[in-house]
This record gives structure tokens, C-alpha cells and sequence, in this order.
């Protein structure tokens, strides 16, 4: 079993080193939670966390853009090893050449990182496609509580990579989001489906606050396995804690065996 702990961050809009500051308190505020109950093991940060997200920032997103990661991730990474805490760091503008990417880091207890991904289904009805580049990997990772993935908002909408990483080994995912009003429902319903659907923990960390002519209601979840919710915040800035024991995973999988029943031969245009 760890602990976990969700960032519902207010982000600071337009303002990355204002939010880098907002980053490191919030660290330590969630890191000082424990009191005496489960440790943070792991600290989730919410989508586009060093900015905002809006047709406002994706038209300078280049103002925006770190390369590989820049000060943010050293930050982010920094903050790992001195706390001897892993952190998934929500996600932020990463520029490669002449790309740049809408990405999310997951970084261990000393420092190094782990693994990325850069979001791959970019929403369409904001542009969010012409600020950024479409990623295309999807990569399940070791980590000291089991193997992961990770997704970007929007992409809980389409269950081809929910079981694409499940079918890959993955026991839970790990989702950074800008999810507004007021769709709260579909929020708790497509996540909880996410893990039912694929037998897995779901950690999903929503920002709170208004930018760019929206609100953003929160409501970050730990959702088991069985899509039972293990804990949820309500709509206001602050750490959201619970745990999560991958046992349980197995369990599941065990009592109803989905995976055996599967007939992928007979899914046309699937390829797992």
C-alpha cells in the first residue's frame, strides 16, 4: 500500500514563475499531510500547470514552451530527491526541434525520471492542435508500487489507450487534467468506467479555479479497481490524499477474468 497524494492547484494564469513557487509550497504542504497516517508516496500535479489552458496561451504557446522540460522539470526533479518523494508533475509545454508537446513527467524519490508522455488526443474545438504536436507512445513503467501509464485530460474520452495500457500490464493510470464546468459528470463517469472497464486504479488530479473564460471544478479522484472511490476532493484548492494497494488489482482480475475472456481476433481494427 502508498500513500497519494493530488494536487487540486489553482493555477496562476500566464505565470510560470509565479507557479513554480505555487509548485514548491504545495510539495511541501502535501509532503507535511501524513500525521502519522499513510505516508506521500506519490504526489500528482494537475494538465498544463505552469500556464493554464486556453485559446489565449496555445496562440503564444512558444512563450511557454521549456526545452526537454526545462526549469520546471529540474524543479519538479529537485523536489523528488530533497523530499524523497515521487512525482507525477501534471503536465506542461516541452519543446523538441521544432515541436513542442503537451507532456507529463513521472520522476522517482531520487530524481530521475522515469518515464513521459505527451499527450495524444489534443482537443480540437480549442485549437489545442495547433499549439501542439500529437504524442504517440504510449509507455507502461516500472515504479517502486507497480507498473503505470499515464494521460492528459481529454484523453480519458477514448478507451483505446486505457486498454491499450492495461492490456500492456499497466495497474494503474495516472491522469493530469484541466477538466471544466460543467462537466463534473462526465469527469466521474468516464473515469470510473476507465477503471472498471480495465480493472485498475485510476488517479486522476483536476485542477481548480477560472483562466481564460473557464472554471474548473476539482473533484480530483482515487478510484480501485472495482470503481469504488477511495477519495475525492470537492472545488477548492488543496492536497487530496488516499491510498492505493495493487494487490487489490490482482484480486479483481482473479474473481472476474477478463483478460482470459477477451477475443481480440474478433475486434476489427484493434491491435491488442
Amino acid at each position: 500500500m502508498f500513500g497519494i497524494r493530488l494536487v487540486q492547484m489553482d493555477t496562476i494564469y500566464r505565470d510560470p514563475a509565479g507557479n513554480r513557487q505555487r509548485i514548491r509550497e504545495l510539495v511541501d504542504e502535501a509532503c507535511a499531510t501524513a500525521n502519522g497516517r499513510e505516508p506521500a508516496d506519490l504526489i500528482v500535479f494537475p494538465e498544463t500547470c505552469t500556464a493554464g489552458y486556453s485559446e489565449e496561451v496555445f496562440k503564444e504557446i512558444e512563450r511557454f514552451a521549456e526545452e526537454n522540460g526545462g526549469g520546471t522539470l529540474r524543479l519538479f526533479k529537485e523536489l523528488a530527491a530533497s523530499r524523497k518523494v515521487c512525482i507525477c508533475t501534471g503536465s506542461f509545454p516541452e519543446k523538441e526541434g521544432e515541436n513542442i508537446y503537451n507532456t507529463v513527467w513521472f520522476v522517482d524519490r531520487t530524481g530521475r525520471v522515469v518515464s513521459k508522455y505527451r499527450k495524444m488526443h489534443l482537443y480540437s474545438a480549442m485549437d489545442e492542435d495547433q499549439a501542439f504536436t500529437h504524442g504517440t507512445q504510449m509507455p507502461v513503467f516500472e515504479t517502486e508500487f507497480g507498473p503505470m501509464a499515464m494521460m492528459t485530460c481529454y484523453d480519458i474520452r477514448f478507451p483505446e489507450l486505457s486498454r491499450t495500457y492495461a492490456v500492456r500490464g499497466a495497474e494503474a493510470i495516472l491522469v493530469v487534467s484541466n477538466f471544466p464546468n460543467p462537466k463534473v459528470k462526465h469527469w466521474r463517469t468516464l473515469l470510473t468506467a476507465r477503471a472498471i472497464e480495465n480493472q485498475l486504479y485510476v488517479i486522476a488530479c483536476n485542477r481548480v479555479g477560472a483562466a481564460g473564460g473557464s472554471t474548473y471544478f476539482g473533484h480530483s479522484l482515487i478510484i480501485d479497481p472495482w470503481g469504488e472511490i477511495v477519495a475525492e476532493g470537492d472545488e477548492a484548492e488543496g492536497i487530496v490524499s488516499g491510498c492505493a494497494d495493487f494487490e487489490k488489482v490482482r484480486q479483481v482480475r482473479e474473481t472476474i477474468p477478463m483478460y482470459a475472456d477477451r477475443r481480440p481476433a474478433s475486434y476489427p481494427g484493434w491491435s491488442v
